[in-house]
């Protein structure tokens, strides 16, 4: 998927093989590996430290960052493999694509991972600024839509958007690239409530979907491959929920920047051997990090709740919090999936309906597309994290665009201070925009109000 020297997705590819390559005693410490890591540009740095500061991160970062590359570098050949390429936002699961062999592309990611491009993703939020969306419209779309700008990421060959009542910005910018770029769109209508009727219909919808995908691509659902994805899909699920046990744990002895690999393969590699491979990694070391007793340092202090998004510009903040705060990250809306499902593979109906069932889950299509203090909506899933994983503290780093969040949240964060006894920071910034608050302002406020939690 382009082959220019300056297109996005091969220096990503480029990115993550150089990552997946390097040993696993690598020795930071040594004059080479400093003159290499000061040399990066300041996001890069922040996420490469984040990732092998801890050699139990390293050994998960090794196996993510190996499956990542290769699954970046098979959006690169798909067009060869006669593979059709779907671009979908965070809660639109990526197994029905596995299946239909197609590939799929998380936009949020993809603007996540941009960020590790030599010249960072700053110039191409403004560029979409520029060439006609408001600056008010969430970040990690329009880090994409600037890509689509600046000619250095060819557009796709479809559109699916299933954000419609729970991120409202997402679905405007996917009709914008749509009528902008000449790119197929499909939209997949999101019920006000979360019952048993609200599921069946949003089931039809997905199934529906799916008939146009299969009418507008020339791609077939094969039942059987269909079970194989939903297969490691199923698998997937139960060793993430293995690790989410863990973090039960006081202290919690899954390092902090699990979360973020968590979310990277969960929004485009669930329903493949690669994530099932990642997830047992991350399981295998958080239990040999149980067994031996290791956690944050010096001492777990605090247990933090994110109960919305987080900062992803600059991901050295796990670090900071495991390696110097003594802050164990439980968690953010993002990284949750306690409800996702064990889907039945009796039939090809029972499979799309979990499959149904487990986008019905996803983050924000969960707690945001109803009133906020319905159950299964944002209070409901605010309060139930914060009490089943032990949380001391909860923060909440509202995104400008996410308007439907900010409005109620002072509502949220009573109702838990007031049932729980849990205080409650609120902080402005943009987690893919680090000019609207910089790390360092965000860090002397987290400590500021941890120094209050202790």
């Amino acid at each position: 998927m382009g082959t220019e020297n300056n297109s996005a997705l091969e220096r990503i590819v480029t990115n993550f093989e150089m990552a997946s390559s390097l040993p696993s005693d690598l020795d930071l410490e040594s004059p080479a590996m400093k003159a290499v890591i000061d040399a990066m540009p300041e996001a890069r740095r922040g996420t490469f430290l984040a990732m092998y500061q801890d050699p139990d991160v390293r050994e998960t970062s090794v196996v993510f960052n190996r499956s990542s590359g290769n699954y970046w570098r098979s959006l690169l050949t798909a067009r060869d493999e006669g593979k059709k390429i779907v671009f979908v936002p965070f809660n639109f699961a990526p197994e029905i694509f596995h299946a239909l062999n197609m590939v799929p592309v998380c936009v949020e990611v993809l603007t996540t991972m941009a960020q590790n491009l030599e010249e960072g993703v700053a110039e191409y939020l403004d560029l979409a600024v520029e060439r006609g969306l408001p600056d008010t419209m969430c970040s990690t779309q329009r880090g994409v839509i600037g890509l689509f700008e600046a000619g250095i990421l060819e557009k796709p060959d479809l559109l699916i958007n299933g954000a419609l009542g729970s991120c409202d910005p997402n679905s405007k910018a996917f009709e914008y690239m749509a009528e902008k770029f000449d790119i197929p769109a499909l939209y997949l209508d999101i019920p006000y409530y979360h019952d048993k009727r609200a599921l069946d219909y949003y089931a039809r919808g997905f199934k529906n979907a799916i008939k146009a995908i299969e009418e507008m691509t020339g791609h077939k659902l094969d039942p059987d491959r269909l079970r194989e994805v939903v297969d490691y899909t199923n698998r997937a699920t139960e060793l993430f929920f293995e690790i989410n046990e863990l973090k039960r744990n006081v202290p919690n002895p899954v390092p902090n920047y699990y979360n973020m690999q968590h979310i990277g393969t969960k929004f485009m590699m669930v329903g493949k051997p690669e994530a099932v491979e990642f997830y047992e990694k991350a399981l295998e070391v958080s239990k040999d990090r149980l067994k031996k007793g290791k956690h944050v340092l010096p001492e777990e202090k605090i247990r933090v709740l994110f109960i919305y998004t987080f900062f992803y510009f600059d991901t050295s903040i796990y670090s900071w919090f495991q390696e110097e705060m003594g802050v164990s990250y439980l968690m953010d809306v993002l990284s949750a999936f306690d409800f996702n499902p064990h889907i039945d593979t009796s039939s090809v109906d029972t499979m799309l309906y979990g499959l149904a069932e487990e986008m019905f889950n996803l983050p924000m299509t969960r707690q945001l597309a109803g009133s906020w203090d319905m159950d299964s909506n944002w209070l409901w899933d605010s309060l139930y994290y914060a009490k089943t994983y032990k949380a001391d503290c909860c923060v909440f780093s509202g995104h400008l665009a996410c308007k439907q969040a900010w409005g109620v949240y002072r509502l949220v964060s009573d109702s838990i201070k007031k049932e729980l006894g849990i205080p409650c920071l609120r902080l402005e910034g943009d987690g893919w925009d680090s000019r609207i608050t910089p790390l360092a302002v965000i860090r002397e406020q987290l400590e500021e109000f941890f120094e209050t939690v202790v």
